[in-house]
């Protein structure tokens, strides 16, 4: 390290220029407080040497010098010639009237070319001063007949009287340079006196200084070793009780927390690194899995549309099958109501049988009763035959009726395979119904033969008779057969009617459970759309921590890397 950058150079440095200007400043004070002393002596001595010498002036002589008389003036010029000629520190001496004009003069000013009459400088303020209190006074220093004046004013008063007026002001001048001169011989002494023992302390202190920085030049080095990253350095021991021997164990405890904190840091650091690089690692695989999840959700979705699709469809067709039902129970009321009233006209057909099988009877115990008889059994055959006809309608109506039916069944599906079953019973009952009365529309047209041939022969009475009779039988026993089948077709098609009301009721909660069930499905896919939003922005979340968790293993690396560049003891 060069001198002047040590501190022991600087603090020295320091302490002399202090000292110097200490010492400047106690010279300029003192020359200042003996400048002032000085000039106010100097002044003193001035005034009071022109008061005393105004004892030698002549009243009488002054009054004619200042009335203009030369010759006065020249001895009163002469006269205080002893003055000057006495102190050499006087430079001239010369009395000026009021106006500020000579009077008299000696002959120091006469040499450089003054005379009397001649206007002269004065100090205003001090003339004032002198005529307003009568007392001797000097001048401020000041530039006049090519030397800087210090005046000492005396008044001279009127035949020496204190008690008259002033006529007059007796002055003396010094150089003024004599008290700047003398005031510097004064300081320069002082001044070279002050030199040596400013030297010795300066020697002092700057050995002092050397010894109690020494130690600090050894904290400087474990300082420059810490500062390069070497934390294995020594301890400095330093015994003394002052600030260094504060800073020195200050320093000492430094060292040995910034080796448990680096020691802290690296451990802290690498797992820090261990634990970033991990939580990195479950990040992504996170990610992944939340998009697997959002990719399922994605096709969920999908499929759920897809099933609000097909549910919306068999609504739909449900819909169509309660109406078809519901036009299904209307037709099979229809039937029932169509079987009833063939029941009856089948009971009433029977009744009439029974009828002719009496008119029969009664025609065989009288042959008076004939034609009547056969008048009768005329018109009953003709009733018959409209009974036949209606059977017959009925008939065809009922096959009909079982033929759509039928239809019906086959596009309920399973639901309507019984209903075809007794559809297909019912037209079987229509188609024998057709047969009987077919046969019984025979029958009659065998009467109606029987008849004729009875009103040609009588005497083929009783056998056409019995034979009626016995159609009649037939007849009464179909009509009771169609009325027994017909019976069980009214209870079938009841049956089948409550069946369809049944089914029309399910239908009609089925149709309304679809509904919900597709409300459903739109909730399920508006919440799964909001799921989806959501893994987005799970995923967007994770990749954005796992672009900072990166950051971390960075800064992490980072720390370790500038930890390491520390030396510390394992």
């Amino acid at each position: 390290m060069k001198l002047k950058s040590t501190l022991t150079f600087q603090l020295g440095t320091l302490i002399a220029g202090i000292l110097i200007v200490m010492i400047a400043i106690s010279s300029v004070a003192t020359y200042i407080t003996a400048y002032d002393k000085l000039y106010e002596a100097a002044g003193i001595e001035a005034y009071g040497c022109a008061n005393i010498t105004t004892g030698l002036i002549n009243p009488a002589d002054l009054d004619k010098a200042l009335a203009g008389d030369v010759k006065t003036s020249e001895n009163l010029g002469s006269t205080i010639n002893w003055t000057t000629q006495h102190k050499d520190i006087f430079e001239s001496q010369y009395i000026l009237d009021l106006n500020g004009n000579l009077v008299a003069l000696d002959d120091n000013l006469r040499e450089k070319g003054f005379a009397p009459g001649d206007a002269f400088k004065m100090d205003e303020q001090a003339i004032s001063t002198l005529l307003e209190t009568g007392h001797p006074t000097y001048s401020e220093p000041y530039e006049f007949g090519g030397m800087n004046r210090l005046s000492g004013y005396a008044p001279i008063y009127e035949d020496h009287d204190p008690s008259k007026e002033i006529i007059a002001i007796s002055v003396i001048d010094f150089d003024a340079n004599i008290v700047s001169d003398r005031t510097w011989g004064v300081v320069s002494q002082g001044i070279l006196i002050s030199i040596i023992p400013m030297i010795l302390a300066a020697i002092g202190t700057a050995l002092l200084i050397r010894r109690k920085t020494k130690p600090i030049s050894q904290l400087i080095v474990q300082a420059k070793e810490i500062a390069d990253g070497n934390l294995m350095v020594e301890p400095t021991k330093v015994k003394s009780n002052d600030e260094i021997g504060s800073l020195a164990t200050t320093l000492n405890q430094l060292t040995s927390n910034l080796q448990n904190i680096l020691m802290t840091m690296r451990n802290t650091s690498h797992q820090l690194t261990e634990n970033a690089n991990e939580t990195a690692s479950s990040l992504n695989e996170m990610n992944t899995s939340v998009q697997v999840v959002a990719n399922n959700i994605e096709e969920v979705s999908a499929s759920m549309t897809d099933g609000m699709n097909h549910a919306d469809q068999a609504s739909n067709v449900l819909l169509s099958l309660a109406e078809d039902l519901q036009n299904m129970k209307i037709k099979a009321d229809n039937t029932v109501e169509i079987s009833n009233n063939t029941m009856q006209i089948a009971t009433e057909g029977e009744v009439r049988a029974k009828e002719i099988s009496n008119d029969m009877e009664k025609i065989k115990t009288g042959s008076k009763e004939v034609s009547d008889t056969i008048q009768q059994l005329v018109q009953s055959t003709t009733k018959i035959q409209s009974i036949t006809n209606a059977i017959s309608d009925i008939a065809s109506q009922t096959n009909l009726l079982a033929l759509n039916a039928s239809i019906e069944a086959a596009r309920a599906g399973e639901h309507g395979k019984g209903f075809a079953v007794v559809a297909e019973e019912v037209r079987k009952l229509a188609e024998q119904s057709n047969k009987e009365v077919s046969q019984v529309e025979n029958l009659v047209k065998d009467i109606m033969d029987k008849i004729g041939k009875v009103m040609i022969s009588s005497n083929e009475n009783e056998k056409y008779i019995e034979k009626g009779s016995n159609t009649v039988h037939l007849t009464a026993q179909a009509l009771n057969n169609i009325s027994s089948a017909v019976a069980n077709t009214v209870n079938e098609i009841t049956t089948i009617s409550n069946l369809l009301s049944t089914e029309t009721v399910k239908s009609d909660k089925i149709v309304e459970m679809i509904q919900e069930f597709t409300q459903s499905i739109h909730q399920i896919e508006s919440t799964m759309t909001n799921i989806s939003a959501a893994a987005q922005e799970t995923t967007a979340g994770i990749e954005e921590v796992a672009d900072r968790s990166n950051g971390s293993t960075r800064m992490a690396q980072e720390l370790e890397n500038c930890v390491r560049t520390f030396k510390v003891k394992e």
